[in-house]
C-alpha cells in the first residue's frame, strides 16, 4: 500500500518513527507538538498497514510501566543485492538494515557469452521464488560488477533492459566502488560527506555527499587517482627508471603505483604471496617487509593530504590494505596526514586551512567496515535508500 494514502498525521508519525528508532508514543507527541490521542489514532492505522512495528516495556522509565517502542517494519522493504565476480553471480536479499535473510551463487561465465544476460536475469528470478520473497514488498534489484572493463555503458544498458524485461522489477546498476560506498552509509549513519579509496590491486574512489554516493565522481579518479601532475608523478620522474612506477593509464606517478596492495608486494624484495602474508612479516617486525610499510604509508598519507586540498572531507579507508589496518595504523596515518598539514589560516581569508584545526580534531581518517558482503549489500541498500526516500518526502 503507498504512503500516499496516509495522512499528513500519519505521514509526519511514520518520518519520526524511521528517523528515531525505537521512539515512544509519548516522544513523538512531543517531537510532533500533537495530542496523545492524535499519535495513538497514527500509530494504530500505521500499524494496520504494517508500516510500523511495536515492542511493548521496551523504552526505559522512571516508575511505573514502561512505555511501549515504535519502529520502521524493516520486513516492507526487501531488495535483491547482485556481485558479478570472474563469471559468477553472488546474490542475496536483504532488507533495510541490511540483514541478509538469503543467499546463493551461480557460475555464469564471461560477460562475452552470448546468454550471459539472460542466465543472470533468469538466475535472479529463480533466487527470488526459491527464496520465497513477499514479492509485494520487493523494492528492487541492485547489481553491481567488480570488473571496470566488463560494464561499459552498452552493457549496462543491455543488463538493465534484459532484467527489467524478465522480471519487471526497478533495475539499478553499478559498479563496484560505488556499490562499497553505498554500504559505508549504512554502516555508519554518522557519514555526511567523504571521499572513499579503495586500496585493491587496482584501486577505485567513490564520493559520498550529504549521506549519499556521487555516481559521477570522476574528479577523485582524475584529480587524485590518476593527476596529470603531483608530488609522486614528480619523484617518478627523478628515478633512473620511471617505467617502473608507470600505471597502465599510461602517465607517471599515479596513485595506483604507489597506494595499491599491489604496490606493495610489487616492493624490492618483497616475497609475499598475498596481502595476509605481507602484513604476517610486518608484524613480525621483517626489517624490508617494514620498511616496505612505511614508505607505503608515507605514500598514501600524501595522497590523503591531496584529496584534502581539493576537497575538505574524511576519508574512508577499505579494500585489501585496509582490511589488515589495525587502529594503532589508521592513528599513526592520521599523524603523518596532520604533519603534511600545517594547522594554519589561509592568508587573508579568515577561513580555516586544511588541517586539524579546520576539522575540529576529529578522525580525517576512518577505516571502512571491510565485511566479505559489503559491496552485495551496498547495491541491494541504493535500492531501499530510494524506497525510504519515497516515504520520507
Amino acid at each position: 500500500m503507498s504512503s500516499s494514502k496516509l495522512s499528513n498525521t500519519e505521514h509526519n508519525v511514520l518520518r519520526a518513527i524511521i528517523t528515531h528508532e525505537g521512539i515512544s508514543r509519548s516522544q513523538l507527541a512531543s517531537l510532533l507538538h500533537v495530542s496523545m490521542p492524535t499519535v495513538a489514532s497514527a500509530l494504530k492505522h500505521l500499524h494496520e498497514l504494517r508500516y510500523i512495528s511495536q515492542t511493548r516495556g521496551a523504552q526505559d522509565s522512571s516508575g511505573g510501566r514502561r512505555p511501549d517502542s515504535y519502529s520502521f517494519a524493516y520486513s516492507r522493504c526487501i531488495c535483491i543485492g547482485v556481485l558479478v565476480r570472474s563469471g559468477t553471480a553472488y546474490i542475496i536479499a536483504t532488507n533495510l538494515r541490511g540483514d541478509i535473510s538469503s543467499r546463493t551463487s551461480v557460475d555464469l561465465g564471461s560477460f562475452n557469452m552470448p546468454d550471459f544476460y539472460d542466465s543472470l536475469a533468469l538466475a535472479i528470478e529463480s533466487f527470488i521464488d526459491d527464496s520465497h520473497i513477499d514479492t509485494r514488498h520487493l523494492r528492487g534489484i541492485g547489481v553491481t560488477v567488480s570488473s571496470h572493463a566488463a560494464l561499459d555503458e552498452t552493457r549496462e544498458m543491455r543488463l538493465r533492459t534484459t532484467i527489467e524485461s524478465r522480471l519487471s522489477y526497478r533495475v539499478r546498476i553499478m559498479r563496484e566502488p560505488l556499490a562499497l560506498a553505498a554500504a559505508e552509509t549504512l554502516y555508519n549513519k554518522d557519514i555526511v560527506d567523504s571521499v572513499c579509496l579503495y586500496l585493491n590491486p587496482m584501486m577505485s574512489s567513490a564520493f559520498i555527499r550529504s549521506g549519499r554516493y556521487v555516481k559521477n565522481s570522476s574528479f577523485v579518479e582524475h584529480s587524485i587517482l590518476h593527476p596529470e601532475d603531483s608530488p609522486l608523478t614528480k619523484a617518478s620522474r627523478d628515478m633512473n627508471d620511471s617505467s617502473l612506477y608507470r600505471c597502465i593509464c599510461g602517465q607517471i606517478g599515479c596513485a595506483q603505483m604507489y597506494c595499491s596492495s599491489q604496490s606493495l608486494l610489487n616492493f624490492p624484495g618483497i616475497n609475499a604471496s598475498s596481502m595476509q602474508d605481507f602484513i604476517n612479516h610486518t608484524r613480525d617486525g621483517e626489517y624490508t617487509y617494514t620498511r616496505a610499510f612505511n614508505t607505503y604509508m608515507d605514500n598514501l598519507a600524501l595522497l590523503i593530504h591531496n584529496i584534502r586540498m581539493i576537497v575538505q572531507v574524511p576519508v574512508i579507508l577499505g579494500g585489501e590494505v585496509a582490511r589488515y589496518l589495525d587502529s594503532s595504523d589508521i592513528a599513526d596515518l592520521q599523524t603523518r596526514v596532520r604533519t603534511l598539514t600545517p594547522h594554519m589560516f589561509l592568508p587573508g581569508s579568515g577561513q580555516a586551512g586544511f588541517g586539524q584545526s579546520s576539522f575540529g580534531g576529529r578522525p580525517i581518517v576512518y577505516k571502512s567496515m571491510c565485511s566479505s558482503d559489503q559491496a552485495i549489500i551496498g547495491a541491494a541498500y541504493v535500492l531501499a535508500q530510494d524506497y525510504l526516500d519515497s516515504l520520507l518526502d
